[in-house]
C-alpha cells in the first residue's frame, strides 16, 4: 500500500490546485506520476489553503486507503473502448450491440475529453446529456437510453472493482425541455382485418402472414421472422429463437421461449401459406426466395405499404427533363402503417380489453417465470387461452374456416 499522503494546495490566479503522486494507467501499464488538479474557485467560503484541505483530502480518501484502483485513472472514453464494450460484445446480444455502438459512436465518444472515470461527476453527467441535447435536439427517450448506456459503464466499473462510491450516472437529470415521445398507435382488430384483406387482394400471402402472425399471435419482429414450420403443431407456435439482420439468438428473454396459441384467423392464413409453399415441414415459415427468413423492413417497404397506399394519377405532366411528374390521391378507405410493433401493442391491448393484463402478458410473455419454466416448455396460461377464444370470436366472421395443418 502507498504512504499515505496530504498532498499540495497552491493557488495561481483566482483558482486553487491541488498536487498529489497517484498510480495511473498509461499504455496498458501503471506509472507512478504527479497528478495536478483545479479544486475550487478562490471565495469568501476557500479564501486560505485550510478552507481547501477539506476538498484535497476527499480526492486523496481513495488513494490513501488503498481503494483506489489505476484503471480509474482512464480516461471514460479510453475504458469504454478497451473495458466495457468488449464485455457488450462477450455479453450481449448483437441488436442490443449495435444499438450500444451507435449511441457511443454518435453522441458519446467525441464528447468526453479526458475526464477520468474516477473524477466524472453526476454534474458532468447532466451538462453532457444537456449538450447532446443541444447538438442534436433529441427527444426524452433516446436520450433516456444514453444515459442508460453511461449507467452501465459506471455499473460495470463498479463491479470490476475499478471505482467506489456514488454512481455518477443515477441521479443526473435529462433536460425537461427534451421532447417527451409520440403516443404508438395500437392497431386495432378491425385495422388489423383491413390490412390483411389489402394484401389477400394483392396475392401478398408472405405479408398477410407476417401481419397474422405478430398480430394473432404477438410476436415480436425477430420471433416472427425465426418461427419455423417444425414449430407448429396446428394449434401452437412454440417460440424457440429470434432472427436479428443474420444473427440468430434465443428470444429476448427466457420468458419468452413459451408457446401461442393459435386461433382460426391465423390457422387460415398459415393454412394458406403452407399449401402455397409446397406443404413444408421444416424451415422459416416466413421465408424467402432464397430459403431464408424474410427481411421484414424491406417487405414492409416493398409491399404492405405500397399495397395499403392505393394510388390514382391525378395529373401528369412532362418535366423539363422529359420525366413523368405525377400527383397522387391516398386511398383514405384502407389503414395506415404504423410499424410490426404497432401489431404486437395491439394485441395486447385488446386481449386485455378482453379480459385482463394478466392475459396479455401471457401472451405477449412479459411476466417473470420460475427456473422451471425458463427450461422446459409450460402450457399457455388459462386466461390467456380463453382471452384469445374471445378474440377469435371477435374476429372470426371476417376469416374463412379451413382446415388446419396436418401434424
Amino acid at each position: 500500500m502507498s504512504r499515505h499522503q496530504q498532498g499540495y494546495i497552491f493557488r495561481k490566479g483566482r483558482n486553487w490546485y491541488g498536487r498529489w503522486w497517484d498510480d495511473v494507467m498509461v499504455d496498458g501499464e501503471v506509472l507512478r506520476k504527479q497528478r495536478c488538479e483545479k479544486l475550487v474557485e478562490v471565495s469568501d467560503r476557500y479564501r486560505s489553503k485550510a478552507d481547501v484541505r477539506p476538498l484535497l483530502a476527499d480526492k486523496l480518501r481513495p488513494i490513501n486507503e488503498g481503494k483506489a484502483r489505476p484503471e480509474s485513472t482512464l480516461p471514460v472514453a479510453k475504458f469504454v473502448d478497451d473495458y466495457y464494450m468488449p464485455f457488450v460484445q462477450e455479453n450481449y446480444k448483437p441488436s442490443t450491440i449495435a444499438g450500444y455502438r451507435n449511441l457511443w459512436e454518435s453522441y458519446l465518444s467525441a464528447r468526453l475529453g479526458k475526464i477520468v472515470l474516477r473524477d466524472f461527476r453526476t454534474v458532468d453527467a447532466a451538462n453532457l446529456f444537456a449538450e447532446i441535447h443541444r447538438a442534436h435536439n433529441l427527444g426524452r427517450t433516446m436520450l433516456k437510453h444514453i444515459k442508460a448506456f453511461l449507467s452501465g459503464v459506471f455499473t460495470y466499473a463498479k463491479n470490476q472493482g475499478v471505482m467506489d462510491g456514488v454512481h455518477p450516472i443515477r441521479d443526473a437529470m435529462i433536460p425537461k425541455k427534451a421532447a417527451v415521445p409520440e403516443d404508438t398507435h395500437a392497431a386495432t382488430p378491425d385495422e388489423v382485418l383491413a390490412i390483411m384483406d389489402a394484401l389477400d387482394k394483392a396475392g401478398e400471402q408472405k405479408a398477410r402472414a407476417a401481419v397474422a402472425l405478430m398480430f394473432f399471435a404477438g410476436l415480436r419482429p425477430g420471433e416472427a421472422r425465426g418461427v419455423c414450420w417444425e414449430d407448429y403443431d396446428g394449434k401452437r407456435l412454440v417460440i424457440r429463437q429470434s432472427i436479428w439482420h443474420t444473427h440468430t439468438t434465443a428470444p429476448k428473454t427466457a420468458g419468452s421461449a413459451k408457446p401461442v396459441p393459435v386461433i382460426e384467423p391465423l390457422t387460415s392464413v398459415l393454412t394458406d401459406l403452407w399449401g402455397k409453399d409446397g406443404n413444408p415441414t421444416s424451415g422459416p415459415i416466413l421465408r424467402g426466395p432464397s430459403g431464408k427468413p424474410l427481411d421484414l423492413h424491406n417487405l414492409a417497404n416493398r409491399v404492405v405499404i405500397p399495397t395499403l397506399t392505393r394510388c390514382a394519377v391525378c395529373k401528369q405532366s412532362e418535366s423539363n427533363h422529359g420525366k413523368a411528374d405525377h400527383d397522387f390521391r391516398l386511398d383514405e378507405s384502407l389503414p395506415k402503417w404504423h410499424g410490426w410493433y404497432a401489431l404486437r401493442r395491439g394485441v395486447g391491448t385488446a386481449i386485455a380489453d378482453l379480459s385482463n393484463s394478466l392475459a396479455a402478458k401471457g401472451l405477449l410473455r412479459h411476466s417473470s417465470v420460475s427456473t422451471t419454466e425458463r427450461h422446459y416448455i409450460k402450457d399457455v396460461p388459462e386466461s390467456t387461452l380463453n382471452a384469445m377464444k374471445l378474440l377469435e370470436t371477435l374476429c372470426n366472421p371476417h376469416a374463412t374456416s379451413r382446415e388446419a395443418k396436418p401434424n
